[in-house]
């Protein structure tokens, strides 16, 4: 079973959180330099919530390692471009500020400082990234968006050694009264988010499921009531108990999912690289730190208000509806006269 830690949810429940894989060791050249990881301008391309243009982030954690790799190949000399699917907190989100922060965030800053290039970070649908359509059509070098391996997504994309073990696990409404997966009928409605293994899983299971495009859509679609539960990786949903009151984590579902960094099918060098980058991390205490301060209950920076954008598009479509519904009324007019 996957090794986990735990966070004391808003409700003094206790959810387990994923804790990061070991990273196993490959052949790449090391050099004798000392690398820190630093601030880092980051470069946030078509984020539909924070809209275009540059934001600055500063990394959260700050370990040195020592460590150097020999020349990848990058779609852009001097830049590593990362395709990543923004906001999915704790791995990437906007903070009040409107940088973007989270736990594959420094992961990414980490590996573009070994490799002495400037990070940008491209917005990407997670069907995009989990498809390999992205990666494959060149709009990044890696893709880092929590993602599981999985036999089907390894087939188009090369994987990177696990960063994370994570299983999934159920996240339910406090007054639904569901107590375990056993509880879940037809009278429930379980959220997912599109594309992602909790999906599988739930149509696997034969739940009445409803899925959401990102995970903040889908806390949001918990919350509202629009569903009784939710269903992702514990990483998420862990995080999301503990950040939001009226729900509460219930049960961890033993999956054996790992995470992986991803890079086009053709560029092993690529990955050799970040998997040695990954193992030293791991030894000289990144890891652990990023651990503490992503999943441990640490101060993370608060999340940004992108409720904004979403509530003036339902009203958009409450107007729709609105305007529909008077044509209807119009048009019935209409056929009484006629009539």
């Amino acid at each position: 079973m996957p090794s986990t830690t735990e966070i004391e949810t808003a409700e003094g429940a206790v959810a387990p959180v994923a804790r990061p894989a070991a990273p196993r060791r490959t052949h790449v050249a090391r050099g004798l330099g000392v690398t820190a990881i630093a601030a880092l301008a980051l470069t946030a391309c078509g984020g539909e919530d924070e809209g275009e243009g540059d934001v600055e982030a500063e990394p959260q954690v700050e370990t040195e390692l020592d460590l150097e790799v020999g020349e990848v190949e990058l779609i852009s000399e001097g830049t590593l471009t990362v395709c990543s699917d923004v906001p999915y907190p704790p791995f990437e989100y906007y903070d009040a500020d409107g940088a973007v922060v989270g736990f594959d965030i420094d992961i990414a800053e980490g590996i573009a400082e070994v490799l002495d290039v400037e990070l940008e970070v491209v917005q990407t649908s997670f069907e995009g990234i989990q498809s390999g359509v992205a990666l494959n059509a060149a709009s990044c070098d890696l893709a880092i968006s929590g993602m599981t391996i999985t036999e089907q997504r390894a087939g188009n994309m090369l994987f990177s050694e696990p960063y994370l073990d994570d299983n999934l696990g159920l996240l339910a409404a406090s007054d639904a009264g569901i107590g375990s997966l056993e509880d879940i009928d037809d009278s429930i409605t379980v959220g997912v988010q599109a594309d992602t293994t909790g999906e599988t899983y739930a149509e696997e299971q034969g739940y009445q499921i409803r899925s959401y495009p990102d995970s903040g859509l889908l806390i949001q679609g918990l919350e509202s009531g629009q569903v009784e539960a939710a269903i992702g990786n514990i990483s998420i949903l862990g995080y999301q108990a503990g950040e939001h009151e009226g729900s509460e984590f219930v049960e961890e579902i033993d999956t054996g999912e790992q995470l992986g960094i991803a890079a086009q099918s053709d560029n092993q060098d690529l990955i050799d690289a970040v998997d040695e980058i990954l193992a030293e991390m791991e030894s000289g205490g990144f890891m652990a730190e990023a651990e503490d301060l992503w999943f441990g209950g640490g101060e993370t920076p608060e999340e940004g208000d992108v409720d904004e954008e979403a509530d003036d598009a339902d009203d958009e479509v409450d107007d729709a509806d609105d305007a529909d519904d008077a044509d209807d009324a119009a048009d019935a007019d209409a056929d009484e006269d006629d009539d």
